[in-house]
């Protein structure tokens, strides 16, 4: 299966691979430099903000004044981290201070409500470009829960703190495995620009919105579960709950990174192979929190449409419909 699934994901995700300015996924050059303009290249990372939001102890501590912005720390070191993979000497020295980073969020929020008025919370996107500007952008936070859990004390269904929002909430989201394999690469490894693996997997799962209550893991072509397209996955395995590891080439999420550090789970490789219909997984991202999802086969996961891209432009966001995608020019029949 592994030599099969190789066979077709170039198919799948003409992506780029880890060099630090991005060349080329494939044996010979797609995506460079020259075809990516520099100024159009950033990091990005989105957090949840709520100026009511009370101090937690298990927020880790950053500076005083962001001990209620949602894993604030995280996010600093997240963008500060992703620069320096990529080289970004000039963007790294910009982040010298959190607290830096976070006047710039909150004047931002402070702007977007003498326009708008209070609707908080706030979902709040930082981008980091290459020579180190920074553009935040504020829109009101999305979710069917009223109450998010934020800081959960375990992902056990069975006891603790977490065990009665997570059954209420248990049948809200479902969750559908990606049709293709997607290529590794450091565009799934850190959050950029390039989005394209991400809004076509959502496109090709049905869904049209942020908003939708449904997610779709993405794997690589050893069959590895990678993560999910705007959430960190969690699977129940061997008795312990467990994300996927670091080598299956997924984001290493902020929420992700939450939940290791309190030992709510370990990483560890999850197969595709392992996936069970109707299992209960758990989901994360620093806007919404954690909650329960469930997982639902497909029946039409082999007549997904291709993906080849000859585009070297950035990734737009899930505004194109299915229209934009190519027409089959193979199916993936024996791929499970």
């Amino acid at each position: 299966m592994p030599a099969m699934i190789a066979d077709h994901q170039r198919w799948r995700n003409a992506s780029v691979d880890s060099h630090m300015l991005g060349i080329g996924g494939r044996k010979r050059s797609f995506f460079t430099l020259d075809s990516q303009a520099v100024e159009d290249q950033y990091l990005f990372t989105s957090l949840r903000y709520d100026a009511n939001a009370r101090p937690n102890k298990l927020n880790p501590p950053c500076c005083k004044e962001a001990n209620s912005t949602y894993l604030f720390k995280y996010h600093f070191d997240r963008l500060k981290d992703g620069a320096g993979s990529r080289g970004w000497y000039d963007a790294q020295k910009c982040l010298k201070r959190p607290i830096d980073l976070h006047n710039r969020l909150v004047s931002a929020v402070s702007q977007y409500e003498q326009k708008h008025g209070p609707k908080g919370p706030y979902k709040v996107r930082i981008k980091l470009k290459y020579h180190g500007n920074i553009e935040v952008s504020v829109a009101p936070e999305m979710s069917p829960y009223k109450r998010p859990l934020l800081y959960p004390t375990t992902l056990e269904l069975f006891g603790g703190e977490s065990m009665h929002e997570a059954f209420k909430r248990h049948c809200i989201y479902k969750v559908v495995l990606d049709a293709l394999p997607t290529y590794k690469s450091l565009h799934t490894k850190t959050k950029t620009e390039w989005r394209s693996m991400y809004d076509y997997a959502r496109v090709s799962a049905g869904i049209q919105s942020f908003q939708d209550a449904k997610e779709v893991l993405l794997f690589n072509a050893e069959g590895q579960i990678m993560d999910g397209s705007i959430t960190t996955p969690y699977f129940y395995r061997n008795g312990s709950w467990v994300t996927p590891h670091a080598s299956s080439g997924g984001n290493m999420g902020v929420t992700r990174r939450w939940a290791i550090d309190k030992c709510l789970c370990r990483p560890e490789v999850v197969h595709i192979d392992s996936l069970r219909q109707g299992e209960t997984i758990w989901l994360s991202n620093a806007v919404k929190g954690f909650f329960t999802a469930r997982f639902i086969s497909r029946p039409d996961r082999c007549k997904a449409p291709s993906f080849r891209s000859t585009s070297t432009s950035t990734s737009s966001s899930l505004a194109a419909s299915t229209d934009a995608l190519p027409s089959p020019d193979f199916r993936l029949k024996s791929l499970l």
